[in-house]
């Protein structure tokens, strides 16, 4: 049987864009142009979903929505916000507080919707109606296309000559993929099954989802202080439905409870007008992502030399025209082959995540239960690798202070306490965690270690959160303090760079490199550099040019965040040999 979707909007265009492409999903939608109609349709028709549209006069859209909720059956039914962004709902958190599930701008974001329907509700018919279609001798899912590189359905006769024929010189033969097994920009995306199975199933019994017991590091709960409730974690820290400010309360100490509450729902982050979410099950992350193109699968897999610049461009051109995702076309096409996409999706998601921890403006809102990915990406890490990792790599010297304390600090330990099977501490943040003595500052600590002062910091504001040791002031994934100018004078905290005479040259000259040069000169290695020497020049380079410590109002700002971005990239790329050998290829041609 077809789910039904009940669309309540009073633009001609927009409603038969949601009708048309629904209905080629599967979908069995109806549409009503105000409120009063829509209520009579939702009674008649008990559809699975509803579109509501906030510009419909009088406020219709809203109160449908609230109508619909007074309902038994509205309580459990999706509704869907559709809005220019100039009424009274913009964002995801004002729909949910309007009793809406979702926020959709139009009509730009007419695709994400219909490519987000499958999230709520599943594909357009169950499996009853797709074995009737096989029985009256429909293909199957995975029957070849009829030629190279061509489309199926209606999308071929739209689609651009110049995409296909540049993919057809690359792949000569596609496979079809029914919507349902397909992902979309952000994840594979959401549904109610995990296909994935770990391990053999018994003989004639189905498949089965993996479990988190057998995930590594699967064990991971930090432990609570004793006597505390644990439902003080909610209360306290995670807080669903409430906006905390970053600037209070930083992605690593959210990730950490969340994984000690074992949490299921996601995490959702707005900064600097973009959207980000981190999708958690059982306390780890399964996946991620962004409304920022930028920052979506399909740019990874341009990172990674997956599809060339070209090829994307026109993709994502498509994309918007049609409704769907580059990579879902591209897939489509043959361009892109769907067991590769889907092992770049879990460094994709690692990515996206440790870039939460380099915001500082904006807010954090955990959302309880909801949808899940479809295909959840099992990072194959310990949740507080990415919290020691995260802070490690996006958190300054006076971030630090604020988050932690200065030098002159003593955090102290706590006695028996272990690490949990899987978080697998490096060498110096082992030997940081036994130098917590109690008694030893952190710069202290920091020359028995045998690291620097900042990374002494931000490992031990890691082992903080995951509760190994506790932070100087006592303070336990607490709102972080005000930032003392005094305390921060008499610690001996460095002027801001900026301030320094000879650093705007040095940050000229930096640039004018980054925007010319090849990552081995940005990091001033040779071509045969060991790994150790590219980490040594890459850290040098951190330090010396951290956005942190320059005035965000002062000139130099912008150009030494950009300069950063590209030290990292090169790093990341340096890093890993498959992609240097690739990059080394790309320079010799």
């Amino acid at each position: 049987m077809q789910k039904k979707i009940l669309i309540v909007e009073d633009e001609a265009s927009i409603a038969d864009a949601l009708l048309g492409r629904l209905r080629a999903r599967g979908y069995a939608p109806t549409h009503a142009s105000d409120a009063e109609t829509a209520l009579a349709a939702f009674d008649a028709e008990r559809p699975d979903l509803v579109v509501a549209s906030l510009t419909l006069p009088q406020d219709g859209g809203r109160r449908a929505c609230r109508e619909i909720r007074r309902r038994p059956l509205g309580a459990l039914v999706p509704i869907l916000f559709l809005g220019t962004g100039r009424e009274d709902v913009r964002t995801v958190g004002e729909a949910i507080a309007a009793g809406a599930d979702h926020f959709f701008i139009k009509p730009h974001g007419v695709g994400d919707l219909v490519a987000k329907v499958t999230t709520y509700i599943g594909p357009g018919e169950d499996d009853s109606a797709e074995q009737d279609a096989t029985t009256a001798g429909a293909p199957e899912p995975d029957a070849p296309a009829a030629s190279g590189g061509a489309l199926p359905g209606d999308l071929a006769a739209t689609w651009p000559q110049g995409l296909p024929a540049l993919l057809a010189a690359e792949n000569t033969t596609s496979e079809t993929t029914p919507p349902e097994a397909r992902g979309d920009a952000y994840a594979w995306s959401f549904g109610e099954e995990e296909p994935a199975q770990l391990a053999p199933a018994e003989p004639g019994a189905a498949p089965h989802p993996p479990t988190l017991d057998e995930r590594p590091g699967a064990g991971f709960r930090p432990p609570l202080a004793p006597g505390e409730d644990p439902d003080a974690i909610w209360d306290q820290v995670l807080r669903p439905g409430r906006a905390s400010p970053l600037a209070e309360r930083g992605i690593g100490e959210l990730l950490a409870a969340a994984a000690s509450a074992r949490m299921v729902g996601r995490v959702e982050v707005a900064s600097g007008g973009v959207l980000r979410r981190v999708f958690l099950e059982d306390g780890h992350p399964v996946f991620a992502d962004s409304s920022a193109a930028r920052e979506d699968l399909a740019a990874h897999l341009q990172g990674e030399g997956l599809v060339a610049r070209a090829a994307l461009d026109r993709a994502r051109e498509r994309a918007a025209q049609v409704g769907g995702t580059p990579e879902e076309l591209l897939i489509e096409a043959g361009y892109l082959d769907p067991e590769a996409v889907y092992r770049a999706l879990r460094d994709h998601v690692v990515a996206r995540v440790l870039s939460l921890f380099a915001l500082e403006a904006g807010e954090a809102v955990v959302v309880r239960g909801g949808p899940k990915p479809l295909d959840p990406v099992d990072l194959g890490m310990h949740p507080g690798r990415l919290v020691l990792d995260g802070v490690r790599r996006k958190y300054g010297r006076l971030r630090l202070y604020r988050a932690f304390g200065t030098a002159s600090a003593v955090p102290r330990p706590r006695p028996g306490e272990v690490a949990p099977a899987g978080l697998a501490l490096r060498p110096d943040e082992e030997a940081v965690w036994k130098a917590t003595d109690g008694h030893r500052s952190v710069v202290e600590i920091a020359r028995a270690a045998r690291v620097n002062e900042v990374d002494a910091l931000a490992i031990l504001y890691g082992l903080s959160m995951l509760d190994l040791i506790d932070a100087p002031t006592g303070r336990r994934r607490g709102l972080l303090p005000s930032l003392d100018p005094d305390a921060v004078a008499r610690a001996g905290a460095p002027r801001t760079a900026d301030q320094m005479p000879g650093f705007a040259e040095l940050v000229g000259a930096k640039l004018a490199e980054v925007r010319s040069a090849d990552y081995f000169q940005v990091l001033g290695v040779p071509h045969g550099a060991t790994g150790s020497e590219i980490r040594a020049s890459w850290e040098a380079l951190k330090r010396r040019f951290d956005p942190h410590r320059v005035r965000r109002e002062g000139p130099l700002w912008h150009q030494v965040v950009e300069i950063a971005a590209v030290v990292d990239d090169a790093h990341t790329l340096l890093s890993s040999d498959r992609l240097r050998g690739r990059y080394e290829q790309a320079l010799g041609g």
